[in-house]
């Protein structure tokens, strides 16, 4: 069953339009492979990762987030805001479909970092590298130490100025 959970206008962040925030574990579960949410617990991965962007076909809005599971989204604010930048950042730079591109997730991390989430981006990483070991998955547990260090990188940056 599909929720609308949240709305959210885009001009705070220079953008046009509107996104709502969805709730749907089926299509969550569907598009990252798993056909039962117990999958969730027995490989240790946090839900509140598995979210998605997708352009709307509803008038009323422009974009969708989907979720998995909205109350656990929201229960730490500086994750989900960090993952609700990170996500708008591939309004920009779309990530294409069957492709993991690094340095589209390091830009959608900046966008992220740049309005004012830099806590909920480390968070979001240490929660994606912790689901990398646990999966045993070697591609996001590269990717992951990869956006690390540009994450640390970029922090050192702005800490300069």
């Amino acid at each position: 069953m599909i929720c609308l959970c949240e709305e959210l206008s885009l001009s705070c962040w220079g953008l046009d339009g509107k996104i709502a925030i969805l709730e749907d574990k089926h299509t969550v579960l569907k598009n990252f492979g798993l056909n039962d949410g117990n999958w969730l617990s027995f490989w240790n991965i946090d839900s509140r990762l598995l979210t998605m962007l997708y352009q709307s076909l509803d008038s009323k809005y422009d974009w969708f987030i989907v979720v998995y599971d909205y109350e656990k989204f929201s229960s730490d604010i500086e994750i989900k805001e960090a993952i609700i930048l990170h996500e708008i950042g591939h309004i920009t730079y779309p990530a294409g479909k069957d492709v993991i591109c690094t340095d589209t997730e390091v830009q959608c991390d900046r966008i992220a970092f740049d309005y004012g989430q830099e806590e909920g981006i480390k968070k979001v990483l240490d929660l994606t590298l912790k689901m990398a070991y646990s999966l045993n998955n070697e591609m996001l547990l590269n990717m992951t130490e990869e956006r690390q260090k540009h994450y640390t990188l970029y922090k050192e940056q702005m800490q300069a100025f």
